[in-house]
């Protein structure tokens, strides 16, 4: 199920279509251009349209207590796993700390349809500052907005969005006068009750049909004979009474939130009057307030009104004409909204560079992204983790934890970067995550991780222990084996780019080379040296092969047997003179894995024999691209045959090199790092997709 957003209706809100409650109806509006499928709408036991059946969900389980507390954690258990892009929340501000906590990476929207100073979670100024810090605020009104800012929470990202409503064609109006809304004081029922037991008493304005649609549970206001009462009905059929209608009525008595009736009464040109109670005025722009809003203010207005029929006619045609709360503009905010940042502006990138090495590991992965990043029209910042962490050390912090992440905070603050690179640091505190995505929800947060996920060496949570905050994770082998840990399917294989200001020799053209076979293993690479008494798998197959090799084989075997490696330009220089290399690596699980090794070797144009263990064949033919071997005996027999055939050592190697640099280079590995982040079509896009 390829879900992208959430909408979380408020406890007890029914979404069906005959007792639609008023953000259940903002919701379907809000919908009518979307893709349903990619949407869960989340709310209380409805029964709803056949449109939503499939994308709507609620708690089959109702509890007697801590109702509003069991269906927010019923939506967490149920969907812990999705990734959303959004999440929307509808007034009710008490869900916001739970989803938040749970759904770190998900764009928050929140909707105020009411008085925020009313809303458990929105009281007080720590908790509108929180909900500031961590969402996208919608106002449905004006005055909705001022009574959440002040001069701390005034943000533009903040914005107020009125409902929109669909604009049919005019249709010729009847002598209606209409209510809608709950039958009680606060609607100013009572109101409506009496102006029109008047007018109805008057005999000029006995023929006009006085209606109202609504219910009261609590109901103390009589049931008049002069108005059809019709009840709880669909939205659908209240718009066919606008159309109708000439005049619609909203006396409310209480601080109306949003004026809703006089935009969809203006829609269908009926003309409407309001009290000039909270949000009514705003959207009440060619219909009448009432200063006193009493039933004689009404009365009298009614009676002016009823009496030219020509004039009412003519300005029902008016505010019809002149209507601009389109449901156009309405679902191009929400859009807008709902829409991603496909931009990247600025990158963080927080890895080791290698400063103190840097002649040494000038071609390390994370060197050449960071070049291939800076050839970007990218505004670019890095941190080198273990050069920061070693040169702050000191008496207060030991470790150079505290100052690193204290740098991290600081520079995201100054920065605002919309996408953050992690390479191998282990070293941010979840604390740290957390402030980041207070700052700014939308940055993009990735990790790359370069290392075997062999069993031998690779733990899940403590390699990700940093899961829930990270949008995608890029690893170095075949992802399918992390399939059970990878909930939230964010991890996709990378191989190992070359860049051409690196590995910049085409080996292929040198002659004259010394060395016959050669590989250089490596278990310490930032030390420099090899790490005493820690030996691998490798080094005895390599024995292996150098005994079954005849002896006038020149072999160069480094990093082993006492052998310290080589590095830099060192490095270079042995491969460069040797005429076959061996790319092997360790562990267990190798599908798609090798150290960056085999990006240097091909990337320089060496004839590499491979281990088919890896792979590799899926993305390099077989025969003329990349040789591979099974076993040691397999291996010695091609180090024999291919070490008679310069010539078609040469093509072969020419041959990876030039696909390697035309389609592994970091120009394309950054372009697929960002079609991942943004979601693009991958299929065979790529060598690897």
């Amino acid at each position: 199920m390829d879900k992208k957003r959430a909408i979380i209706l408020p406890y007890k809100e029914s979404f069906s279509d005959k007792n639609s409650g008023a953000a259940s109806i903002f919701v379907k509006e809000s919908l009518a251009n979307e893709n349903i499928q990619e949407f869960v709408i989340y709310g209380s036991k409805s029964s709803v349209n056949i449109k939503y059946k499939k994308n709507y969900f609620f708690n089959p389980i109702q509890k007697k207590y801590f109702r509003n507390y069991n269906y927010i954690k019923y939506f967490i258990k149920k969907f812990s796993n999705f990734n959303f892009e959004t999440i929307e929340i509808h007034n009710r501000p008490e869900y916001i700390k739970e989803i938040k906590k749970n759904f770190p990476l998900s764009k928050i929207i929140f909707y105020f349809h009411n008085n925020p100073n009313t809303l458990r979670g929105s009281k007080t100024n720590e908790e509108k500052k929180y909900i500031y810090n961590n969402c996208n605020i919608v106002f449905l009104s004006k005055w909705i907005q001022k009574k959440f800012e002040n001069k701390k929470f005034i943000n533009k990202k903040n914005i107020v969005i009125y409902p929109g409503v669909k604009q049919s064609s005019y249709k010729k109006k009847q002598k209606i006068i209409f209510f809608c809304g709950k039958l009680n004081h606060s609607k100013g029922y009572n109101i409506f009750i009496e102006a029109t037991k008047k007018i109805k008493k008057i005999k000029e304005f006995s023929n006009w049909k006085i209606i109202s649609a609504g219910t009261e549970s609590r109901r103390v206001l009589p049931v008049e004979d002069h108005i059809k009462e019709l009840g709880q009905i669909s939205n659908k059929q209240v718009y066919n009474i606008y159309k109708k209608a000439l005049i619609s009525i909203a006396p409310s008595n209480w601080e109306e939130p949003l004026g809703r009736l006089p935009i969809e009464s203006a829609a269908h040109g009926s003309i409407s009057i309001t009290s000039d109670k909270g949000g009514l005025p705003e959207t009440n722009h060619q219909g009448y307030i009432l200063k006193d809003n009493s039933s004689k203010e009404l009365f009298e207005l009614l009676v002016k009104l009823l009496t030219n029929s020509k004039k009412l006619h003519s300005l029902s045609r008016k505010i019809y004409n002149n209507f601009n709360f389109t449901n156009k503009q309405f679902l191009k905010s929400v859009s807008n909204l709902r829409c991603k940042n496909e931009k990247i502006k600025k990158v963080f990138l927080i890895s080791n560079l290698n400063l103190k090495n840097k002649k040494r590991l000038f071609y390390s992965f994370f060197n050449k992204l960071n070049l291939g990043l800076k050839k970007y029209p990218f505004k670019l910042t890095s941190i080198s983790d273990r050069d920061f962490i070693r040169d702050n050390r000191g008496f207060s912090d030991i470790s150079g934890r505290k100052s690193f992440n204290k740098a991290i905070i600081n520079k995201v603050k100054l920065f605002n970067p919309d996408l953050i690179v992690l390479g191998h640091t282990d070293r941010i505190n979840i604390e740290t995550f957390e402030k980041i995505r207070s700052f700014n929800n939308e940055i993009k947060i990735i990790k790359i991780f370069i290392d075997s996920i062999s069993n031998e060496f690779f733990k899940f949570k403590r390699v990700f222990y940093d899961y829930k905050f990270l949008n995608n994770i890029f690893i170095s082998s075949n992802p399918k084996k992390l399939k059970e840990q990878d909930l939230s399917n964010k991890i996709k294989f990378i191989p190992y780019p070359v860049d051409k200001e690196i590995d910049n020799l085409k080996s292929f053209n040198f002659i004259n080379k010394q060395i016959d076979v050669f590989f250089a293993l490596s278990h310490g690479q930032n030390r420099g040296i090899l790490k005493k008494g820690k030996k691998d798998e490798r080094e005895e197959f390599l024995n292996k092969l150098k005994i079954l090799l005849p002896d006038y084989i020149k072999c160069s075997f480094i990093g082993m047997n006492d052998q310290q490696p080589v590095w830099g330009n060192k490095f270079y220089n042995k491969i460069k003179n040797s005429k076959i290399l061996i790319n092997l690596s360790r562990g267990e699980y190798k599908k798609y894995y090798s150290s960056d090794r085999i990006s240097s070797l091909i990337g320089n144009g060496c004839f590499v024999l491979n281990e088919k263990k890896n792979m590799y064949s899926d993305f390099f033919n077989k025969k003329n691209e990349l040789i591979n071997f099974t076993t040691a005996r397999d291996l010695k027999n091609k180090i024999l045959y291919y070490l008679d055939k310069p010539k078609l050592r040469k093509i072969i190697s020419s041959n990876c090199h030039q696909k390697y640099h035309s389609k592994i280079n970091t120009s394309i590995i950054i372009n697929y790092i960002l079609d991942v982040i943004f979601k693009k079509e991958l299929r065979k896009k790529y060598l690897w997709t």
